[in-house]
């Protein structure tokens, strides 16, 4: 009994692994005799006869078609309009036989037949082979391939391909046909991989393709064109030279001249570099290392920098340390400013020092006329302002000086309203505007100066008072942190301009600055976290943080390498 009860209960799971390859093969072989068929697939004029439900296994369309009771359901032959007779063969002879043979010559009916058809294996073949073969001509019709058929892989590699050969896919037929909204998605990029003067002269070949329907379209492109970035000599003889560009343009080419002659002074998305221009933005970060009490000396300066957008700690490399002889003061940020595309000037007390960051070399400037304590920096056609601060007595000043850099000269300039020091400065198109600070006490007032006035002009005061403010511009708009714990955008008119709240949030005595057409705030005091009856306590943060202008985001995006305090910040262009 009990050799009955094991042998009942003996099993073996058999497996006839050829099976699935001898299924499909009987099917063909069906098929081929037109046996068992049951539906014939029509189009222009050729007849496929075939089975209903291995279409129907193989292909979520006729899936749809024969299980959710649509007409063609019940029909012995169904008209196919979407695809070609030679496409449709092709894919019916995958579906029986796993098997197609893809060519240059049928991989875009393929691929259009296999998406209508949702056979995903061919799609991702045919994806795959056009993507392996993109030529100069090809390249912006396969990106408008992908975009109809929301093929993304094929899209973006597309796109990829005519982003790095944009030079000479510039020059071919296809290109004079493409599509404005092609157009900007190459030239709107960063990763274009070609000069301005060619990407200035791509467009301008693309307008006079058809003049009379591109003309209007001058501006919107000519934005997207980097003129900071072209060779001088080639903007000034070829670019301001061309009277249809300085009637439609006006904006765009004032801000290249001054780009050309003082770079640097303008922030806009024509002043982001491209990987193909060598450059590339970094951030400066210059403030106060905290020493411990078993230290002897001063608390020591740290200049570091990072051109990472969303940095860690292994990100941030030094920079420098600061000359002999310059001292600065702990208990306020460092009067800082960029000349050019990479020179930093910093100032202490009467000397003013310039570091040449290409060439890691410190080199003392003319003397200030008055010793400045707390003052700030700002500079504009190329022109360095030193404006505020106090004298040794800890007076507050409202004198300004001006230093030429060709004479190596400091001159008396037109002096602030009102004494300041700890204050905001800002350039933003030909204007310097001064925000906050102390007079003896703090102050919300703001006010602007052009070359030229003779008086410092008062615009709308800043939303409420802070202990350390800093401002910075982007895309026309100035931002403006440390009031309120928050971020405040000023947007400049001649009734005094416009306060706005963009975000919440923000640590006290941060830096900040621009980076890749994003507002970046470094570090700060987190108050929160220190003991409440020692406000020595609080914390240096070394969080960096990025308000995105688009959305009015704010976001935590990396760290800092150290806790530093009392933060200048700046950007600057760097070789790569």
């Amino acid at each position: 009994m009990m050799a009955e009860a094991q042998r009942s209960q003996a099993s073996h799971d058999f497996c006839h692994n050829p099976h699935a390859g001898s299924l499909l093969q009987g099917l063909q072989e069906l098929r081929s005799d037109n046996l068992l068929t049951d539906v014939v697939l029509c189009v222009s004029g050729k007849e496929i006869p075939c089975h209903r439900n291995v279409l129907a296994a193989c292909s979520e369309y006729f899936r749809a078609m024969y299980c959710n009771g649509h007409r063609e359901s019940k029909e012995h032959k169904v008209t196919i309009h979407e695809v070609t007779p030679g496409a449709l063969q092709l894919l019916v002879d995958f579906v029986y036989t796993s098997k197609v043979t893809i060519t240059q010559d049928n991989a875009l009916k393929l691929l259009e037949g296999a998406n209508f058809f949702q056979i995903q294996p061919v799609h991702d073949a045919c994806v795959n082979f056009i993507s392996n073969n993109l030529s100069d001509k090809d390249c912006l019709q396969m990106m408008h391939v992908g975009n109809v058929l929301s093929c993304p892989d094929l899209e973006i590699r597309a796109r990829s391909y005519a982003l790095k050969e944009f030079a000479s896919v510039s020059k071919t037929p296809e290109f004079l046909s493409s599509t404005k909204s092609q157009l900007i998605k190459l030239i709107s990029s960063d990763d274009l991989s070609a000069t301005e003067e060619v990407v200035y002269t791509a467009v301008m070949t693309w307008i006079n393709h058809d003049t009379d329907e591109r003309n209007k379209d001058m501006k919107e492109l000519m934005e997207l064109v980097r003129f900071p970035f072209m060779d001088k000599q080639y903007f000034f003889e070829n670019v301001e030279t061309n009277e249809e560009i300085r009637n439609s343009c006006q904006d765009i080419m004032t801000e290249g001249r001054r780009c050309q002659l003082f770079p640097r002074e303008i922030e806009s998305p024509r002043t982001r570099p491209r990987q193909a221009s060598g450059l590339r933005e970094a951030v400066v970060v210059i403030g106060w290392i905290n020493e411990d009490e078993n230290t002897v000396g001063r608390n020591s300066c740290s200049i570091t920098m990072t051109s990472d957008a969303e940095p860690t700690s292994s990100s941030w490399i030094d920079v420098t340390e600061l000359p002999e002889g310059f001292e600065g003061d702990c208990e306020y940020p460092f009067p800082v400013a960029v000349l050019g595309t990479s020179d930093i000037l910093m100032s202490d007390q009467q000397d003013a020092w310039l570091y040449q960051l290409e060439l890691n070399s410190w080199s003392k400037l003319a003397q200030m006329n008055l010793e400045r304590y707390h003052h700030r920096l700002s500079v504009l056609y190329g022109k360095v302002y030193a404006i505020g601060g106090t004298d040794r007595d800890n007076t507050p000043l409202s004198s300004v000086e001006v230093y030429d850099r060709r004479q190596n000269k400091w001159t008396e300039g037109v002096p602030l309203p009102q004494p300041r020091y700890c204050h905001a400065v800002a350039v933003l198109d030909s204007s310097i505007y001064v925000m906050g600070g102390f007079e003896r006490e703090n102050t919300a007032t703001m006010y602007r100066f052009s070359p030229g006035d003779s008086q410092w002009q008062s615009m709308r005061d800043m939303p409420g008072v802070g202990e350390y403010v800093t401002a910075t511009v982007l895309n026309g708009d100035i931002y403006l942190a440390g009031v309120q714990s928050s971020i405040y955008c000023f947007r400049p008119s001649e009734s005094g301009g416009v306060w706005s709240k963009v975000v919440s949030g923000i640590l006290e005595d941060c830096g900040m600055t621009v980076l890749k057409g994003k507002v970046y705030i470094y570090g700060g005091y987190d108050t929160t976290t220190g003991d409440d009856d020692d406000d020595d306590d609080d914390d240096e943060s070394t969080d960096v943080m990025c308000l995105d202008p688009e959305t009015q985001s704010l976001s935590h995006v990396g760290n800092m390498a150290k806790d530093v305090y009392h933060i200048s910040c700046i950007t600057v262009l760097k070789s790569c």
